[in-house]
């Protein structure tokens, strides 16, 4: 009883943001309410799985703050958004991060979703320098241009087929340049 009831006290103390619900978290099988939201689109089988990752981690790293709202698996790597701190899902000398990249066998890239999608973007392009979004009209239509300083392009966390899918998601767009200045 005694290991067991202090991970489960901690546990019910959590203040941790999942796309399910807690009890869905810590277990197997998901709620009616849950399962809908996999049906319809609203969730993903990703979201589901590091959801509970999540609450798993926890139990070693005592990450009590996160907020997990939604992951995209872009090939080589997943990108996690978070509505919170960045650094609770990176955790201490980036643990939490690897435990995630370590069960997932994937690079993860964590990023603050915000309603300014250009912050969203520097997140993921860093430690890299972002310049500038641009929306560049042609007369075919139009397309965002999505600056990066060639001087730190080295220092690019993310391939550049992953920054465009993940950028045309956040843009809401499906023509997307990568430029380095």
């Amino acid at each position: 009883m005694g290991r067991n009831y202090f991970i489960e006290l901690q546990i019910n103390k959590l203040n941790m943001k999942f796309p399910i619900c807690l009890k869905c978290a810590k277990s197997d099988t998901l709620c009616d309410s849950c399962e809908s939201k996999l049906r319809n689109g609203e969730i993903t089988e990703l979201d589901v799985r590091i959801s509970r990752l999540l609450l798993e981690i926890h139990k070693v790293h005592n990450i009590t703050t996160a907020s997990f709202e939604h992951a995209y698996d872009f090939g080589d790597t997943v990108v996690i958004f978070t509505k919170g701190d960045v650094g609770v899902l990176i955790g201490r000398k980036g643990a939490v991060v690897s435990r995630l990249s370590k069960e997932l066998k994937k690079k993860v890239r964590i990023a603050q979703l915000r309603s300014d999608s250009h912050k969203t973007i520097e997140d993921l392009v860093a430690p890299a320098r972002l310049l500038g979004i641009n929306i560049v009209y042609t007369k075919d239509g139009e397309y965002h241009k999505i600056r990066i300083d060639r001087r730190t392009a080295h220092k690019l966390p993310v391939s550049i087929p992953t920054l465009e899918r993940a950028a045309a998601l956040l843009l809401k767009t499906k023509n997307i340049k990568i430029t380095f200045e």
